[in-house]
């Protein structure tokens, strides 16, 4: 226990030599006049990981150079983001809009458990930059900005923080670059928003240009998207794949709460991508079902639930037909929502070619205080692992605990740790080692 005590010690002095900022519970909101409006907020964290037995004990690999790496892995991950928004009333209806932040993030005492960034690696870049005009129910943005739609099981973050971007595990970079987005109806029931957005470079320099439509109901909330990707890089890079002239239709039904079970809260979503270009054909498909039940009357309002996924994975990789689903630009919204157990969701399998049971619990023990615990079974949808043949879909178990603590409006952290057992495919892909990791996680924000 003394080296977790140590990196832990490390990664609190770090953040507080970042923080020393007045302690107000809100961000620093300032009106020059009545037509004139900016803020400011800051947000830093520090994150320590102590990881054993990489890929199941055959260590990661750079997919840069192809070095391997070690088993054992402990590093820390700091990120500072300071960011500013304006806003000017052009007339009583018409504002003017925009907003700008910066990211400074570093890797330090170690590679990620997936040989993504190294020690010492740090970058300092734009993050947002934006400038817009919003009237009545009108809102037009452009720039690098951030866009969420539903829970982002598709869209939700532009960055992969990889490689020279560093903070892997932590992402703190989630912006699209060179994005427009126009919404109409922000607040109200039916709202829609054409966007066009593009993604970092390490992720696959891709733009998605689409429309999505919420609709926000009593009991229920509805909604509908179609988007089509195009691809901006001129070859394939290390975590790419083809998917120009993608087309993606996606339809979901999320949170519908029953009157008889109030505390019953079932989700369902599916997409289906079709469409050619760039010489492929596409023909792959997602989709998941869920059931959350609350025990909203019971001290701690500790809930249960059960979620399935398929994500649909390719039989041939060597033919020019992709029926592996592309899980686009997925954004991180809860514990073990997209990125599907912290492990293996991290390292391994990322929404494509994979097929997993879910159960879940949280439980709250007190207003500072709460935590649950998240179990996976893993499979492969086909008999391949990235074109590797394996004789078994069974891929992995992982469990995982968290607890959060909500010190204050301004500081937060948690702490994880997840196990994960590796089934047939990982033993004939890696090694019969168990895969573990534990995260310490220290946040400040204004």
């Amino acid at each position: 226990m003394i080296h977790h005590k140590f990196y832990i010690r490390q990664s609190v002095s770090m953040l507080l030599a970042l923080c020393t900022v007045p302690d107000f519970c809100a961000a620093i909101t300032y009106e020059e006049s009545p037509s004139l409006r900016w803020n400011f907020d800051l947000s830093a964290f520090a994150v320590a990981i102590d990881s054993h037995n990489s890929n199941f004990g055959a260590g990661w690999r750079d997919v840069r150079n192809e070095k391997l790496g070690p088993e054992h892995n402990r590093w820390q991950e700091y990120a500072l983001k300071p960011s500013a928004g304006l806003e000017f009333a052009l007339s009583t209806d018409t504002r003017l809009l925009a907003g700008a932040s910066l990211v400074s993030a570093a890797t330090e005492g170690g590679s990620d458990a997936g040989g993504y960034t190294h020690a010492g690696t740090t970058n300092t870049s734009v993050e947002e930059l934006k400038i817009g005009l919003a009237t009545a129910d009108w809102r037009l943005m452009v720039g690098n900005q951030n866009f969420k739609v539903a829970n982002a099981f598709l869209i939700g973050g532009g960055n992969v923080n990889v490689f020279g971007d560093a903070g892997y595990y932590s992402a703190p970079r989630s912006a699209f670059r060179d994005g427009a987005v126009m919404q109409w109806g922000e607040n109200q029931a039916l709202s829609v928003q054409a966007f066009s957005l593009r993604t970092d470079r390490h992720a696959g320099d891709f733009r998605l240009n689409g429309v999505n439509v919420d609709w926000h109901l009593p009991a229920a909330n509805l909604g509908a998207m179609f988007y089509r990707t195009h691809v901006m890089e001129d070859h394939l890079s290390l975590l790419s794949s083809p998917r120009e002239g993608m087309q993606t239709l996606n339809l979901r039904a999320l949170d519908v709460h029953l009157l008889t079970l109030p505390g019953l809260a079932l989700s369902a979503e599916g997409a289906i991508q079709r469409g050619s270009g760039g010489g492929y054909r596409y023909r792959s498909y997602a989709w998941y079902a869920s059931a959350d039940y609350s025990f909203g009357e019971w001290r701690g309002q500790p809930s249960i639930g059960y979620r399935y996924a398929r994500f649909s994975g390719d039989d041939n990789p060597s033919d020019q037909t992709r029926t592996d689903f592309d899980s686009g630009a997925k954004g991180w919204t809860d514990w073990g929502q997209w990125t599907i157990g912290e492990v293996v969701g991290s390292y391994l399998l990322f929404n494509s070619n994979e097929v997993v049971h879910t159960v879940r619990s949280k439980y709250r023990l007190n207003e500072t205080v709460h935590g649950g615990v998240i179990g996976n079974h893993f499979e492969l949808a086909t008999y391949n692992y990235y074109g590797t043949p394996v004789a078994n879909k069974n891929f992995a178990n992982e469990i995982g605990a968290y607890l959060e603590f909500d010190w204050s409006c301004h500081w937060y952290s948690s702490v994880s740790y997840n196990w994960v057992h590796p089934l047939a495919a990982s033993k004939q892909l890696f090694g019969n080692d168990n895969f573990d990791t534990i995260q310490v996680w220290l946040g400040y924000t204004f």
